[in-house]
């Protein structure tokens, strides 16, 4: 009775190896009433069998992989104007524009931003003017805003 028991396991192993086959199954493509119908037997005298790779899951991302991780646009330091007034933040900027304010120092780009494009130049002077009527002299040196009237 002991060797019994010990043949059983044995055997059962043995039936398992033996007649197991691999699992495959086809997927098939027809056509029916119009309609394109995916099956695991053939469907209709149209068939075709489809390949379809296996999907992986799992592993690591960081090896063997070719994934580009998502970067952020680098931001452009602002140029600097080699003004004295140096760089201005946007919101006091535009604070400046709704006073129509400016200050000594002020690169050219900055006051133009506030005040808007000059009516015309005259020599080192920008000349501002409203219904044909002066209203400011901004005088630039080296493009920096030196003075004002």
């Amino acid at each position: 009775m002991h060797n019994a028991q010990r043949i059983t396991p044995r055997v059962i192993l043995f039936t398992i190896v033996t007649f197991t086959t691999p699992v495959t199954a086809a997927i098939y493509q027809c056509q029916q009433h119009g309609q394109t119908v995916f099956s695991d037997r053939p469907c209709g005298s149209d068939a075709r069998v489809i390949d379809v790779s296996p999907v992986r899951t799992g592993g690591r991302l960081d090896q063997g992989s070719d994934v580009e991780f998502y970067q952020p646009p680098q931001r452009r330091p602002a140029p600097d104007s080699g003004c004295p007034a140096g760089y201005i933040q946007s919101s006091d900027l535009r604070r400046m524009r709704v006073q129509e304010h400016v200050h000594e120092g002020m690169s050219e780009a900055q006051v133009r931003y506030i005040l808007g494009d000059p009516e015309r130049q005259d020599g080192q002077w920008w000349v501002y003017e409203r219904r044909g009527e002066e209203t400011g002299r901004y005088r630039f040196r080296q493009g920096c805003l030196s003075s004002w009237r």
